[in-house]
């Protein structure tokens, strides 16, 4: 966390600031959260619709409220605007998923819905590039694993 002077005044002298926390920490703490999201990392053989719905709507809140909290360079901008695209790519694609229940995987290791597999599939291979980007930018660490 550092500060930041935002004014001084005179003739009597004063200063305001304000405390800021830097990119790194503010890009951990989101690779840390995204650690946690089923959607991303989980490699079970089923799914819930309505709960990979609820989980992208999460990550794609956490994505826009980092983006707020520093003024960060183009390409990290341009990382985190393309995980919130695949966000809504995924939630527009799910709409159109027809199981309502749980959706399996085949004996294939594939879903048995065309249309989540391919959403899940890119949503996933978008999000691992991304945090593969950031990670190597910022020296920042995630350990989980996101299946294909």
């Amino acid at each position: 966390m550092g500060i930041r002077i935002t004014g001084i005044d005179t003739p009597f002298g004063g200063l305001s600031w304000e405390y800021t926390e830097d990119t790194k920490h503010n890009l951990q703490a989101l690779l840390c959260f995204l650690e946690t999201k089923r959607l991303l990392v989980n490699p079970i053989e089923m799914e819930t619709k309505s709960w990979c719905a609820k989980s992208a709507i999460e990550i794609k809140t956490k994505l826009y409220d980092t983006l707020q909290k520093q003024n960060y360079d183009e390409e990290t901008i341009n990382c985190l605007h393309e995980m919130v695209d695949s966000c809504n790519d995924f939630l527009d694609r799910l709409q159109s998923v027809s199981i309502a229940g749980i959706i399996y995987k085949n004996k294939d290791g594939d879903w048995v819905d065309f249309t989540f597999s391919q959403a899940m599939s890119t949503f996933r291979k978008e999000f691992k590039k991304n945090i593969n980007k950031l990670t190597s930018a910022y020296d920042l660490s995630f350990v989980k694993v996101i299946p294909d």
